[in-house]
């Protein structure tokens, strides 16, 4: 059964099949703007416009099925940005300088990698490329950006940044592989079908072999894509709080009015039973359409229950939720999100990880 939340997103995400550029490039009237999209780090030109002007141009493209990087070059000059589904993106840009003098808007992906960007384009204002790589602190503030989304298309743009000829985030340093790690298992669990999971798989496991583990780090509080939802008191309850408390937790999307409801309760109910007193916690959102018959089932549900309106419906995109119920395993490093299809196998599961 899919509730309204589900719904909502999968309507969302057909009304439309086409999403659109609106640049302004100062300086560069009369030139040709190119359209380029990445292909495993190998740029394609996809479209060509002459700049009018104004310095502005236009582009429409068929909306792909996964997010992408895309880029705007002018004479060898670019602007990156991300497209996630069919939003209009507006890039603004210098021509003189257009690495480090533009701005790009327009959706959420967007202005996260605008933030990634200036807060490059300010390191490198005042220290060389090679400093810029090994700055610690700024490699932190970046991680900070990205964790309420490990499975974006912005985090995958980061953990690929380079800075002169080198990567930003190195696998041989603890700390970044441990980002490469994070990023990576999100696209496994959450985005197995998108082309650049394969990669990132690919990407992890070479660097355990090489270097073994990367250290989670606490002080980034999570690395699976944060939910904040409000219980039946009205309570907002966070997922990274919860995780923050467990030894394991278990995250599931359900609705308690599908048929199937009562038999997966039961099951849920005796892993709880079995783990709980081990660290086991669950974070269970209820996708029902009507509220008031969620509030009935969740009143005396001993574990954290919180309720998706069809308001708050973006956050489970991050989990790329398409039928109900829909469960996730994570365990105490963060660095481990398991989707777990068959309830039969969610006590095998939790006992791995505790």
């Amino acid at each position: 059964m899919l509730a309204c939340c589900v719904a909502l997103m999968t309507s969302s995400c057909s009304s439309n099949d086409k999403w659109h550029v609106e640049a302004t490039v100062n300086g560069a009237a009369g030139k040709t703007a190119l359209l380029e999209v990445s292909d495993n780090g190998r740029w394609h030109i996809i479209d060509s416009v002459k700049i009018d002007n104004d310095g502005k141009c236009k582009f429409g493209v068929k909306r792909s099925e996964y997010p992408d990087i895309y880029r705007l070059t002018v004479d060898s000059r670019s602007v990156y940005f991300p497209i996630d589904s069919t939003e209009t993106v507006t890039v603004a840009a210098d021509y003189a300088d257009m690495a480090t003098k533009s701005t790009i808007s327009g959706s959420e992906s967007a202005e996260m990698m605008q933030k990634i960007n200036a807060d490059i384009a300010r390191a490198l204002a005042s220290a060389s490329p090679k400093e810029v790589v090994a700055d610690s602190a700024l490699k932190r503030r970046l991680a900070e950006l990205i964790q309420t989304d490990w499975s974006g298309i912005s985090a995958y743009y980061l953990i690929n940044k380079t800075i002169g000829n080198e990567h930003l985030y190195n696998p041989a340093i603890a700390f970044d592989r441990g980002i490469i790690s994070a990023v990576a298992n999100a696209y496994i669990n959450i985005k197995p079908n998108d082309p650049r999971t394969k990669l990132l798989e690919a990407l992890a496991l070479s660097n355990r072999r090489a270097y073994g583990q990367g250290t989670p780090i606490k002080a980034l509080e999570i690395y699976f894509p944060e939910v904040n939802l409000k219980d039946f008191n009205k309570t907002e309850q966070s997922l990274s709080a919860l995780w923050n408390k467990s030894k394991v937790l278990i995250l599931n999307f359900t609705a308690y009015t599908a048929d199937e409801s009562p038999a997966f309760q039961l099951a849920l109910g005796e892993v709880y039973k079995k783990y709980h007193d081990r660290g086991l916690n669950i974070y269970q959102v209820g996708c029902d359409p009507e509220e008031y018959r969620w509030r009935m089932a969740a009143e005396n549900i001993p574990w954290t229950a919180v309720y998706c309106s069809s308001q708050d419906a973006e956050q489970l995109l991050r989990y790329n939720v398409t039928s109900l119920p829909t469960t996730f395993v994570i365990d105490g490093s963060g660095e481990h999100i398991e989707r777990v299809e068959d309830i039969a196998k969610l006590d095998s599961t939790v006992a791995k990880y505790l």
